[in-house]
This record gives structure tokens, C-alpha cells and sequence, in this order.
């Protein structure tokens, strides 16, 4: 399609109508400017899908030359479960039932042989790989973009005045399409935000539900509805910048963290729980990984995680909840049969919390009581194992005095990939009250309403910094 400046002009003119009246600044940016790329973000409910339908619709109907228009989404097991669809229901709502020919497959315009093509990407990548002569390439659900697909699929669109459209609702703040575009905007590219409250559309039932939502769990509604991704909003446990600066923190503040090694263990049997470990070596998180196993491998999951123990002279601080009640007794067991003592720690993540009677911030000595601030000890951790990475970044981006002992520092030798998914799990929780008091967002719910897997690999390492929490004495078990 030779889409030159006219054809844009003709094309935004004739979509004067569209849907949305707060978009009609991005999409005359999108087609009468120099844009390669085009990216509409924010929360549910704010009729970003049914107004790119109803622009490419428009669009072909109007700029009388035949084009190509690649319309892809990660999963599609039906043409109904992609953009066909909204694009069937743009066509009619529009009134240009007689110019498309709407077929099972694809979507024809009669006059010019104009074509929208539909693919999913984890199905279908080799097929989008080997099509061609694409004139507007349009993700759906782009969130779920990895950065090995777009190489893949950026190519599709090398045609002069070709044009990508991505749209998505933000979920992580390390997604490749979130880092790449919103963040680091590219040359060619209009980045533009929109949530519910520019839908001028919405049924009062949506407006009820999404208030009923905002009341109940502003959280989930800041995410959902407002476009915020987890990791960056300020009601998660963690912020992802305090994370980032943590990195090689030891040695950016030139100070040489101590303490005994621990090898922190979330241990699981099957499903989709995985077991997972984090080592804490000499202050410093060096390492951290998880695994699959089956429902008879906790045994050999012990065993692993013993011997990863003895030879780094560590610790096990090992989640006691569920299968894990039994861990403490294996690594018994290996003691015994190899005359050694692996010391182990039972982190009961759902039981009372430390120094109930202390205040809750230690800073602060109006503060609330830990017994009245957290519901268990799994809250009071991840609060600990927080408020030394918001220490650790102040003191390395605002220069703030820090003491050794409230260092977080992850060694930037875990490599950039583990450290990516070990910050995306630490960012994704946030608080919710249970009688008053703190609690992490239960897991169920993560997986219910966001699809997220379980936080391993951040329950290993807030077993592991956690062994004390406050520096009183504490007994370990088997020392």
C-alpha cells in the first residue's frame, strides 16, 4: 500500500466520526504524521479495541487502493477470539455491511480486494514470519509480546508508509512492549494512555461495577482499570526502581556486607507451584532459581536443597506452610546419614509475628505495634525485606546515610534475565487488609483475577532475609 500524505488526509477525514472523540488527536498524529509505530495503552473499559476497528475500517473503506492488514493476538483458537469480531461489529455499526465482503477466515473489501488477515502468534509464528506485503500490521493483547516474537513479526511491516499498531493493557513493568515503547519511546512512535474515564460509551452497569471495584480493592482497580502496571504502583509491597538500584548495592555504596549464609527455600510437590530457592551469601543475594518437580520429588528437593547448603556452609530457612512441614525432617535425615549438621530454619510464613510488641517501623516509635500493623509474619517480612530495598535506593540515588545491616544487594552476576524475573515476582503483590491489619495479597487471588503464577522465587528470597527480622535474639531450630 503506497500510503503517501494525501491518503492519510483522505483517511482521517473520512473517520471524522469515530468512536472516541479523545482519540482523535492520537489517530491524526498516527496518520498524518511520519509514525512507523503506534501505541495505545491503559485499563479495561477504555475503547481502544473498538476504536482501532473502527478507524482501519474507515480506513480501508476510504483510500481507494488494495492493502494488506495483518491483524495478530498471542492466543487464538478460533477467529472469534480475535479482532474479526470487533472488526464485524465496526463494520455494521458503521453501516458498510454492502462495501466488505465478511468471510469465515478473513474480512475482503469489495471494491479494492483490501484484505484483513488473522493469525495467533504462539500458533502461527512461522506463518506471520512468511507473510508479506503488509500494510498495517495491528497486535492485540501486546502486553504478552516477548522480544524473540517481535523479531520475528517487526519485520512483516518493511513497507514504505507501513504502520504497526500495538494495544494493550499494561501487566508487568519488565514486559518487553512496556520497557521498549512506553518507556523508552522509539524514533517513529506516538505512545498515547487511555482508561475508562475517556469512554464517553460506557453502560452505567459498567460505571457501577467499576466503582464497586474501585471501593472494594483499589488496588486491583488502579491496575485493571487504570493502567498501571504492577511493579510501578505505589500501593506494591515493592517499587521496581527501589529493586533496580539494589543491584551490585554492596559495591556501588563501597560497603562490605556480612552475615551468614542462607539458602532460602519455597518448596513445592506439582502443578503449576514450582519449588524455588534464593542464596544469600555473605549479605549479598547471589543467586536464585526454581524448578518443577513432580508430586513424589520433595524428598529429592530436600536432598538438593541440603547439599546446595552444606557446600556453601548455609542455613535453610525453608516455608513450612503445606508440604513444606516436613523439610526440617529430611535435612534431619541427610545429617544423620552423612555425619554433618545443615543448620535449617521453619519460616511459618501464616504464623504470629515477631516482636509483637515492638513498633512496627523502627524509625518510628509512635509507629503501630508489629502485632497490630501485620496479620502474620509472611506480612511483616516482605515489609522488612521492602523497607531495606526503599533504604538501599535512597541512599544510592539521594545519598542517604544507610547502616550495613539494612543493605539489599543482588549481585548483578545472576545475570539480567534471572534478576528481571526475580524483581517481577517482589513487585507484582500488594497489601491488602485482613482485621485491620496488613497481609499480602493471597496468591488465589493473584491467579484469579490476573492470571499470575505463584511468587516463588519472592518467597525464597523473603524466607531468606528474614531468618531474623528485627536483630533480637532468636533460636534457630538444630543450631
Amino acid at each position: 500500500m503506497a500510503r503517501g500524505a494525501a491518503a492519510r488526509d483522505e483517511g482521517l477525514i473520512a473517520a471524522a466520526t469515530l468512536t472516541n472523540p479523545a482519540l482523535f488527536d492520537f489517530w491524526e498524529k498516527v496518520f498524518c504524521g511520519a509514525a512507523d509505530i503506534a501505541v495505545l495503552h491503559g485499563g479495561r473499559s477504555s475503547s481502544k479495541t473498538r476504536d482501532t476497528a473502527c478507524q482501519l475500517v474507515r480506513l480501508v473503506d476510504h483510500v481507494g487502493v488494495r492493502m494488506r492488514l495483518l491483524c495478530i493476538r498471542r492466543f487464538q483458537n478460533r477467529i472469534q477470539e480475535s479482532v474479526y469480531t470487533e472488526l464485524k461489529w465496526a463494520i455494521t455499526h458503521l453501516g458498510l455491511q454492502h462495501a466488505f465482503d465478511v468471510q469465515k477466515t478473513t474480512i475482503i473489501h469489495r471494491r479494492t480486494g483490501a484484505e484483513f488477515i488473522f493469525y495467533g502468534i504462539e500458533r502461527n509464528l512461522e506463518d506471520i514470519k512468511g507473510t508479506s506485503d503488509i500494510d498495517i500490521l495491528w497486535v492485540e493483547e501486546a502486553e504478552k509480546l516477548t522480544e524473540e516474537q517481535w523479531s520475528v513479526i517487526a519485520p512483516t511491516i518493511r513497507k514504505e508508509d507501513s504502520l504497526a499498531i500495538l494495544l494493550f493493557n499494561p501487566k508487568f513493568v519488565t514486559d518487553y512492549v512496556w520497557k521498549n515503547f512506553v518507556v523508552n519511546t522509539p524514533p517513529h512512535c506516538v505512545v498515547h494512555k487511555i482508561d475508562y474515564t475517556e469512554n464517553p460509551f460506557l453502560s452505567e452497569k459498567a460505571k457501577r461495577d467499576i466503582a464497586s471495584m474501585a471501593e472494594r480493592d483499589p488496588e486491583l482497580f488502579e491496575h485493571i482499570y487504570g493502567g498501571v502496571p504492577l511493579g510501578d504502583s505505589e500501593l506494591s509491597i515493592f517499587k521496581r526502581r527501589w529493586l533496580d538500584a539494589c543491584v551490585d548495592a554492596d559495591k556501588t555504596l563501597k560497603i562490605e556486607l556480612t552475615g551468614r549464609n542462607i539458602i532460602g527455600f519455597d518448596p513445592a510437590d506439582d502443578g503449576e507451584d514450582k519449588s524455588a530457592t534464593a542464596d544469600k551469601i555473605g549479605g549479598v543475594f547471589t543467586d536464585a532459581s526454581d524448578w518443577s518437580s513432580g508430586k513424589d520429588e520433595l524428598v529429592q528437593n530436600a536432598k538438593k536443597v541440603w547439599a546446595k547448603a552444606k557446600l556453601a556452609g548455609a542455613t535453610v530457612s525453608y516455608d513450612t506452610i503445606g508440604v513444606g512441614a516436613f523439610v526440617g525432617g529430611y535435612i534431619d535425615e541427610q545429617n544423620k546419614a552423612n555425619d554433618v549438621k545443615v543448620k535449617h530454619y521453619a519460616f511459618h510464613a501464616g504464623g504470629a509475628v515477631m516482636d509483637p510488641d515492638k513498633p512496627s517501623d523502627v524509625l518510628n516509635k509512635n509507629s503501630p505495634l508489629n502485632k497490630d500493623e501485620y496479620r502474620n509474619l509472611k506480612a511483616q517480612a516482605w515489609a522488612n525485606t521492602a523497607r531495606r530495598a526503599m533504604l538501599t535506593f535512597n541512599a544510592i540515588t539521594r545519598g542517604h546515610a544507610i547502616k550495613p545491616e539494612d543493605v539489599l544487594s543482588f549481585s548483578a552476576a545472576m545475570g539480567k534475565e534471572k534478576l528481571d524475573a526475580l524483581f517481577t515476582e517482589l513487585c507484582v503483590p500488594w497489601w491488602v487488609e485482613s482485621d485491620g491489619k496488613k497481609r499480602v495479597v493471597p496468591k488465589a487471588k493473584l491467579k484469579k483475577d490476573l492470571g499470575v503464577k505463584s511468587h516463588n522465587l519472592a518467597d525464597a528470597v523473603i524466607a531468606a532475609d528474614n531468618v531474623n527480622i528485627t536483630g533480637s535474639t532468636f533460636t534457630l531450630a538444630n543450631i
